[in-house]
């Protein structure tokens, strides 16, 4: 600061640009203050907000760690399921060839029995077809015998 020969003007300039000045400082520092408090506030709404970020993060975790065990254990239901289908599927398969094959053998016994009695019946017809024409042989040759000898056996059937 200066001072000039008349100390009473410049004075009170310098009194009056101090007043300003502080009047100014108070100013920026009630602004100061009150965007601090509002920084403060701020800072504890994030605080809060991390805590409870912090919480929900700690569930999701816990939810992830949850459907996680979930799928691991459909995982393992659906290995076994798979596998007693394969199972299922390879037990099918042994009992339609073992079906299958009974059924072959089945069908070549009724067969063989088919024939057999096929081969039987056709010797008993051959037999009756022997048997008809040995009758109908004997019987032509009965009616050869009675037709010429007609008169004779009428006669002999009188006489007695």
């Amino acid at each position: 600061m200066e001072r000039s020969g008349n100390g009473n003007g410049e004075t009170r300039k310098t009194i009056s640009s101090l007043g300003k000045e502080v009047a100014d400082n108070r100013t920026s520092i009630e602004v100061l203050k009150s965007e601090l408090q509002q920084s403060t506030m701020v800072h504890k709404r994030l605080d809060t907000a991390i805590e409870k970020l912090t919480g929900i993060s700690s569930s999701i975790k816990s939810m992830l760690a949850v459907h996680e065990e979930k799928l691991s254990q459909a995982e393992k239901l659906d290995e076994i399921i798979f596998s007693k289908l394969k199972d299922r599927q390879e037990d099918t398969e042994k009992r339609y060839s073992a079906l299958k094959e009974n059924i072959e053998l089945t069908e070549k016994r009724i067969m063989n029995e088919i024939k057999s009695i096929k081969n039987t019946l056709g010797d008993r017809v051959n037999v009756l077809e022997k048997w008809k024409w040995l009758i109908i042989g004997g019987s032509i040759v009965i009616g050869f015998i009675l037709a010429r000898n007609f008169p004779l056996v009428v006669e002999l059937m009188k006489v007695q």
